[in-house]
């Protein structure tokens, strides 16, 4: 049977639609990335509200979806979003580290924002806030990096207590606050232990997941997350 231009155009847009819009585990989003490398937000309020992409998406998608059907059959439409929706997701697991791969120092490191997290505890004596962190970061780039980690004041509540932003000190590592390596190809959970002396005493508790971050060197600063990762 032979295949029509028309054909493999409604595929191609389907696919793309699919790719487009598909986010992986770890949050990455090729069609956030272009947008954002456009200059454009994909949300409506900053890190938040509503997800403009979704609209062209689902736009695109019903297009695509009509002109298969104008020459397949409901079956065979089935069959191929059902193929597409399977291939997809692996395809873009295989690009992502070419995207992040053709990226020097900071910008070829991927942030795992769902799977971070942190605790923000009082001290059994309350005269401090405790801190505990995991921040899962990859490494795609070909240099070992040695960096620091800051979580941006405004991510935490109440906010008098984090009049600046927190730069993070790993367990293993407590001489030296703000000092961390990630090899080349490597992913690595790192964890991180903070404490802050209050004045009044603190007794809260709380907890953040995959919280906006500012990875940092001596010569470069990137924030990462929601929209900037």
């Amino acid at each position: 049977m032979k295949v029509s231009k028309h054909a493999i155009i409604s595929v191609i847009l389907i696919f793309f639609t699919i790719f487009l819009g598909h986010t992986t585990e770890t949050g990455f989003s090729i069609g956030d990335k272009i947008l954002l490398g456009l200059g454009i937000s994909p949300w409506s309020n900053g890190q938040t509200g509503f997800h403009y992409p979704v609209v062209i998406y689902f736009a695109l998608f019903i297009i695509g979806c009509l002109e298969a059907r104008r020459i397949m059959t409901t079956r065979q439409l089935l069959i191929l979003l059902l193929l597409l929706f399977i291939l997809t997701p692996s395809v873009v697991s295989f690009v992502k580290p070419y995207y992040y791969g053709i990226h020097r120092g900071l910008d070829s490191v991927e942030y795992d924002l769902r799977n971070s997290n942190f605790n923000i505890r009082g001290s059994n004596d309350k005269k401090k806030i405790e801190v505990l962190g995991a921040v899962v970061l990859t490494n795609y780039g070909k240099d070992t990096i040695k960096f620091g980690i800051k979580i941006p004041s405004d991510n935490f509540f109440p906010k008098e207590l984090f009049p600046q932003d927190l730069i993070l000190t790993e367990v293993e590592n407590s001489e030296e606050p703000g000092n961390f390596i990630l090899h080349s190809g490597e992913t690595r959970t790192i964890l991180s232990y903070n404490s802050i002396t209050v004045k009044n005493g603190y007794n809260g508790q709380g907890g953040m997941q995959g919280p906006n971050l500012i990875l940092y060197t001596e010569d470069e600063s990137r924030t990462v997350g929601i929209i900037f990762e």
